[in-house]
């Protein structure tokens, strides 16, 4: 009876010895203290179309992904270096439709645009010119 205690106590120190790491890592990360900024210190990428510009309220909302149902609601400050076509720009040159770059970090619950890059249209992209179309005699 002895020997059967003591094996099971063993076991269960071997079970506890190895679950412990798994239950350190299990762990959520320690909060903020209260008080202090919400911030997420990493850079994000969202590539995709504007849907919308809103310059009374300095935003402006891509869509990506899959049917356009991902993406982001960017805010525009006077940090926010934005990129047209290859030529410094800002928030009135940015256009519904447009093609798009952005990198952004979460402040305080919103997505603060670092950078936005607006990309050339597909045309001048390739450089190749429209085509006329065929003649017909």
């Amino acid at each position: 009876m002895k020997r059967l205690v003591s094996v099971l106590t063993m076991t269960a120190l071997v079970v506890a010895a190895a679950a412990a790491p798994v239950l350190a890592q299990a762990q959520p990360a320690p909060r903020p203290a209260p008080g202090a900024p919400a911030a997420d210190p990493r850079p994000k990428q969202v590539e995709g179309t504007v849907k919308k510009v809103d310059p009374a309220a300095n935003t402006v909302q891509v869509s990506s992904g899959l049917l356009g149902i991902m993406g982001a609601t960017l805010e525009v400050t006077g940090e926010t270096q934005i990129q047209v076509e290859g030529k410094q720009g800002s928030l009135a040159d940015i256009r519904e439709g447009a093609k798009v770059k952005a990198s952004y970090e979460t402040r305080n619950g919103k997505n603060v645009a670092k950078s936005i890059d607006v990309m050339p249209a597909e045309a001048e992209k390739t450089g190749a010119p429209k085509a006329p179309a065929p003649k017909t005699q």
